[in-house]
């Protein structure tokens, strides 16, 4: 019975589920308390019987529940997920654990992986890192792919198991060379740093456009920069402009930000302007820093767009409350000048001490102008601001 990915939780790592075939209806199902889920799997419990007049179930779940009780392994693993999910019957994910627990002491490859991924994730049942290696250990030797990632990812850490970074490697190549993509990006990066490996660029780029052609954005992001600087690839700005196109589709900040300055100063693609204002734009609305300033300055100069500065006030000032040096060092600057905007030395003096606060010396030194400005009681006032600036954001 071929299984299809099905997310249980937001986890990194992924579930490996059938998805349901029938829409859900509420049934109010038997759910046993974490401790009595995870008993001794040797010898599991029988799962509780479904009282006949309980709620009606989905027609899909009453066959797959007969055929489970009646010894059908792969019904089993089908009714854990449906009980796990909630389609079909109502949601009991200690439930499910007893029936994946039947099912994986039988051998089955992807009920150990939905427990082992229940033990990971700590759904219905206590969570236990040990337990959920086991279990992917197992289903791994079997042919498992997402099974070898999980494990991999644990092993990797250390999660649970000693850590070994070789024996991850290995794991996310199996993974890898079966097609799963994020074994593919992580085998790019172990071989790109020689994490558990012999550094290979070469490697490294061709895991990494393995990935990229699946659509992993950051795979795409990070390929980019390897054709960027040549590294294990030939170096070509033209590639590097694609692959950042791609990402920056996808909605990958990082990539949107270093497209639109491609497009700006015509790397690999000819310049445009207007296309390098909309990715800025889009890089800025998820929070880069450096797009905001970019953004900013091209308000303000009008070079291919009009001016802006009202526009390009908002984005520095949003930027430097996000604590980017360069924001804050920028926004001061202006307000000093009073060219751009309307001359304020309180607000220059304020944001030029935040940006000394990153050891930018430049910035001190105007904040020390400035401050001949103010009175002993205003730089006091901004001093105390200054020191209780919080960002209020994680800048990028």
């Amino acid at each position: 019975m071929t299984q299809q990915a099905f997310i249980l939780t937001n986890s990194r790592r992924a579930a490996v589920l059938r998805p349901a075939l029938f829409a859900a209806v509420a049934l109010c199902a038997l759910v046993l308390p974490p401790h009595e889920a995870a008993a001794n799997k040797t010898s599991p419990a029988q799962p509780s019987v479904l009282e006949p007049d309980a709620t009606p179930t989905s027609p899909r779940f009453r066959e797959m529940l007969a055929k489970a009780q009646a010894g059908d392994v792969h019904a089993q693993n089908e009714v854990g997920i449906l009980l796990a999910t909630g389609q079909g019957v109502h949601r009991a994910p200690a439930e499910a654990v007893r029936w994946w627990t039947m099912a994986a002491d039988k051998g089955l490859s992807d009920a150990q992986f939905n427990l082992g991924l229940a033990y990971d994730q700590g759904q219905g049942v206590a969570q236990n890192a040990t337990q959920a290696a086991e279990l992917y250990e197992k289903a791994a030797s079997q042919g498992n792919v997402a099974a070898m990632y999980n494990l991999a990812e644990l092993i990797s850490s250390g999660n649970g198991v000693p850590m070994n970074l070789g024996q991850a490697a290995r794991y996310y190549e199996a993974a890898a060379k079966k097609g799963h993509v994020k074994a593919m990006y992580n085998l790019a990066l172990a071989y790109s740093r020689g994490q558990g490996m012999e550094r290979d660029d070469a490697k490294a780029a061709h895991w990494m456009q393995k990935a990229a052609e699946a659509d992993h954005p950051r795979a795409q992001y990070l390929l980019a920069q390897m054709y960027a600087q040549g590294i294990g690839v030939k170096k070509d700005t033209a590639m590097a402009a694609q692959w950042l196109e791609r990402a920056a589709k996808a909605g990958h900040a990082r990539a949107q930000y270093s497209f639109a300055l491609h497009c700006q100063q015509g790397q690999g693609v000819p310049a445009n302007p207007g296309a390098a204002l909309r990715w800025y734009r889009e890089a800025a609305g998820r929070n880069h820093t450096g797009a905001m300033c970019n953004l900013a300055l091209m308000l303000l100069e009008g070079k291919g767009v009009d001016k802006n500065p009202a526009e390009a006030e908002a984005l520095l000032t949003r930027a430097a409350e996000l604590d980017d040096p360069k924001a804050q060092y920028n926004l001061g600057l202006l307000y000093q000048e009073g060219q751009a905007l309307t001359k304020n030395p309180p607000q220059a003096y304020y944001w030029l001490s935040l940006a000394a606060r990153h050891g930018l010396p430049e910035a001190k030194e105007h904040r020390d102008v400035v401050a001949k400005e103010l009175s002993r009681v205003d730089r006091e006032g901004l001093d105390a601001r200054v020191a209780a600036f919080r960002p209020k954001g994680v800048g990028r």
